[in-house]
C-alpha cells in the first residue's frame, strides 16, 4: 500500500483523482473537485498567496509542507513572509487538515489566499490539533 500511495503522490492530477477516496472521508462536506484540486496542491508542496488586510494592502507569504501522503501522516509546515523575513512559523497538522485549508483557499480574486479558519487557527490557536 505504501508503494502504491507512493505512485499515486508522485504522478499528475490523474493521481489527485485517484486519491480523492483516500482523503475524502476525512474532509466532510469538501467538494469533489475543490479536494481534487487541493490534492494536486498538496502534491506541490507549497502555496504562496496574499493575505488582505484592511486598507487594500496585503502580506505576501509562502507556506511550504513536507510529509503530507497520507491523511493522519503529519505535515511538517512552515510559513513566511517574504517581506517580514523575522516573522515566520513552524508547525506540524494531520495532512487531511491541510488538505481542508487549501480545498477552501480563495481562488476568486487576483491573489490566492487561505481560508479564514487557517488565520484562525494560526493565531489565536482554535481547534484541537495545533502543533507547534
Amino acid at each position: 500500500m505504501g508503494q502504491l500511495l507512493a505512485l499515486a503522490m508522485s504522478s499528475s492530477s490523474v493521481a489527485a483523482t485517484a486519491l480523492v477516496p483516500l482523503f475524502a472521508p476525512y474532509c466532510g462536506g469538501v467538494d469533489l473537485v475543490a479536494l481534487e484540486a487541493a490534492l494536486d496542491l498538496l502534491q506541490q508542496g507549497c502555496f504562496s498567496g496574499e493575505r488582505p488586510l484592511r486598507g487594500g494592502e496585503a502580506h505576501c507569504f509562502e507556506l511550504s509542507w513536507a510529509g503530507a501522503q497520507a491523511p493522519l501522516e503529519l505535515a511538517h509546515c512552515a510559513l513566511r513572509f517574504p517581506r517580514l523575513p523575522e516573522v515566520h512559523y513552524s508547525f506540524a497538522v494531520p495532512a487531511h487538515r491541510l488538505l481542508a485549508w487549501l480545498a477552501a483557499t480563495r481562488r476568486d480574486t487576483a491573489a490566492q489566499d487561505l481560508p479564514d479558519a487557517f488565520w484562525s487557527w494560526l493565531i489565536l490557536g482554535t481547534g484541537d490539533d495545533r502543533e507547534a
